[in-house]
C-alpha cells in the first residue's frame, strides 16, 4: 500500500502529456523559438539566443513527434537541463555565497535545489529511454 503513490506517478508520467497540453505547449515553444530568431542582437551573445531557440524547437519537435524520436529529443532535453543544472551548481561553489541575498539572487542552496528539481530528473529520463535506442516504452 505504500508504494501506491508510486504506482500512479508512474502511470501518468509514462502516459505522458494530453494531445492538448503537447499542442499548447508546443505551439508555444516554436513561438518562443522564432521570437529568440528575431530578436537575436548582431553582437557576440547572439550564440545564446540561438540555442535558447534551438533548445524551443526540440521541446516543439518532442511535442508533435511520437515514439523513438519523442525519446529522442526528450532524452536531449533531459541531458541539456543535467548540464545547465551541473555548470550552475559548480559557478555557485566557485562563489562561495551559499544563500540567496535578494529574491533574484543565484546562491549554493538555491542552485543544488535547481539541481535535483531539473537535472537529476533529466538525465533519469535519458537512461530510462536510453536516447531512443530503446522500444517505445513512454
Amino acid at each position: 500500500m505504500g508504494n501506491l503513490h508510486r504506482v500512479a506517478a508512474q502511470q501518468v508520467t509514462g502516459a505522458g502529456l494530453s494531445l492538448t497540453a503537447r499542442i499548447i505547449l508546443g505551439s508555444f515553444s516554436a513561438l518562443f523559438g522564432a521570437v529568440m530568431l528575431l530578436i537575436a542582437p548582431p553582437t557576440d551573445k547572439a550564440a545564446y539566443f540561438y540555442a535558447f531557440a534551438g533548445l524551443c524547437f526540440l521541446i516543439c519537435v518532442a511535442c508533435i513527434a511520437s515514439g523513438r524520436l519523442r525519446q529522442f529529443c526528450g532524452s536531449v532535453i533531459g541531458t541539456i537541463l543535467l548540464l545547465l543544472s551541473g555548470w550552475f551548481l559548480y559557478s555557485q561553489l566557485q562563489s562561495g555565497h551559499l544563500f540567496s541575498r535578494g529574491l533574484g539572487d543565484p546562491s549554493l542552496i538555491g542552485s543544488i535545489l535547481f539541481f535535483f528539481a531539473f537535472g537529476i530528473p533529466g538525465i533519469r529520463y535519458a537512461i530510462k529511454v536510453r536516447f531512443g535506442l530503446r522500444r517505445a516504452q513512454v
